[in-house]
């Protein structure tokens, strides 16, 4: 309530008596003290009575309904321009994936990226430096939002540079690692996964950091296969480390086959009871469709991951790549 100004603690009584000043009436907005109205002297020197402190009670709750207004557009307003910030911020990561499927004789490819939240941390890119090969890189940075997108940001540069050497793709990591070892924070790593394929030859040339498995399925023995070559994740011990446990792996493959590279968003997709899609759906999914386009493929998984979450939105990043050999 009102509060005389002889009551305040000595300091404020005496500044406040040297201005004339005779009552404080708080101003609360949602139980804490916001303002105060200061009341003076009234001006035909009469004592202010109960009904003027009234008054200035009364005053004081239409201020703090004044101020929670204040708080609650200022609080909206932020929140509006975060949204539009993150808005932009997801467009221009939209942006930095592939704008187009490359056109490489002998290899049907189809991939996409959908982020949880307004910005994620998966990523994938289509690297043709030849013109003849086509090297495939599926990641996801740990954690998401924000800080996730700018890691993305960051080791897609980093890629896209170091591929302009003409590495392969165990020399590729090498030096990506070496690289982020020197500016991730400690608690953040990186997962990716890398397919070089040369259709001349036949063959594709696979790598692993970390990552989930490549999912392969051959049409000779109309099973898809678990490809984990050994690898640790990006960013998460030294070169020497690293390069001992980088394996690279050299597959053949024939009209039919398919490879599938997936992040962690599809396989730990979760249904309404919180069981999870899990990669023995996902590679019987794979072994049904592989008859179809790369792009049927992809649209059918995608289908098939809604349906089984019951229509929520997901909880993680979602990133699918196929790559079908026709």
């Amino acid at each position: 309530g009102t509060v005389p100004v002889d009551k305040l603690p000595e300091d404020l009584r005496d500044a406040l008596k040297r201005m004339n000043f005779e009552h404080v009436i708080p101003i609360r907005s949602k139980g804490e003290l916001s303002g105060a109205i200061i009341a003076g002297q009234k001006l035909s020197d009469m004592p202010h009575t109960a009904e003027d402190l009234s008054f200035l009670t009364g005053v004081a709750q239409q201020v703090s309904v004044s101020i929670e207004n204040a708080f609650l557009y200022e609080g909206l307003a932020e929140q509006e321009r975060m949204r539009h910030e993150l808005s932009i911020a997801r467009q221009i990561q939209m942006d930095s994936l592939p704008a187009a499927t490359p056109s490489v004789a002998g290899l049907d490819v189809a991939g996409g990226s959908t982020p949880a939240l307004e910005v994620g941390g998966d990523f994938f890119d289509y690297l043709d430096g030849s013109g003849r090969d086509l090297l495939v890189v599926v990641g996801d940075v740990s954690g998401k939002g924000t800080s996730a997108a700018l890691y993305v940001s960051k080791v897609q540069g980093i890629l896209r540079s170091l591929h302009e050497f003409g590495l392969a793709p165990r020399d590729l990591f090498l030096r990506v690692n070496r690289l982020l070892c020197a500016d991730l924070q400690k608690n953040s790593f990186i997962t990716a996964a890398a397919a070089l394929f040369t259709p001349h030859e036949r063959k594709v040339t696979l790598v692993r950091a970390g990552h989930l498995p490549l999912f392969f399925y051959r049409i000779s023995s109309r099973a898809v296969q678990r490809l984990v070559p050994r690898g640790l994740g990006l960013g998460l011990s030294d070169a020497g480390i690293f390069s001992r446990e980088l394996e690279e792996r050299t597959e053949p493959y024939q009209p039919g086959d398919v490879l599938l590279l997936v992040t962690d968003g599809v396989t730990e997709a979760r249904d309404p009871h919180g069981r999870e899609y899990g990669e023995e759906r996902l590679a019987e999914l794979l072994a049904g469709t592989a008859h179809l386009s790369a792009e049927e493929i992809r649209t059918r998984l995608i289908a098939d991951l809604a349906t089984f979450g019951g229509g929520e939105d997901p909880h993680d990043d979602q990133t699918i790549v196929v790559i079908r050999i026709p």
